[in-house]
């Protein structure tokens, strides 16, 4: 029983002279943050028009409309008659002031016409791929471009009205 009694107060002993042991912790802090931007928009507000043209007698013609002006020209025995109102297309955007937006302008469209005939307009943007939006952050802001196009037609195109659609879309980047 002395064996005991030593023991247990060699062990209580122990006990109270050890340090509690405690896990190691540490913290840190991060903050958040966002930027809300007014929704991207984009409306057509000219269609893309040539007018009225005449075919070259032979061989082949060309005409255009460039994306800087309302003006069709035409060489390559091709003419551009007066009236009909020629246009290049033109877009507005609107959204965040001083945003960055991609613009996406196909590469061509093609227009059909009579019998399923087909012309193949290639597309020219006034804008490089990306612009940005007038105004500054918290205000709106907008922006306008224009799209023109060429095309060739021959001496044996079908004659007739000819039609097509080209989707353009912008984004925020």
């Amino acid at each position: 029983m002395k064996r005991l009694s030593i023991f247990m107060a060699l062990t209580i002993g122990a006990l109270a002279a050890a340090e509690p042991a405690y896990a190691q912790s540490a913290t840190a802090s991060a903050s958040s943050s966002a930027t809300l931007l007014r929704p991207v928009a984009l409306s057509a507000t000219a269609n893309l028009a040539f007018g009225r043209i005449v075919l070259p007698s032979s061989g082949t013609g060309s005409v255009s409309i460039a994306n800087s002006a309302d003006t069709v020209s035409a060489s390559g025995g091709a003419v551009a008659l007066a009236g009909g109102s020629p246009s290049r297309a033109a877009f507005s955007v609107s959204g965040e002031g001083g945003q960055a937006i991609s613009v996406s302008v196909p590469a061509t469209v093609t227009m059909t016409g009579p019998s399923s005939s087909t012309m193949v307009v290639t597309l020219s943007s006034s804008v490089a791929s990306s612009t940005n939006l007038s105004g500054s952050l918290g205000a709106a802001g907008s922006a306008t471009f224009y799209v023109g196009g060429s095309f060739a037609p021959t001496s044996t195109t079908t004659t007739g009205a000819y039609s097509g659609t080209f989707t353009v879309t912008v984004a925020y980047q």
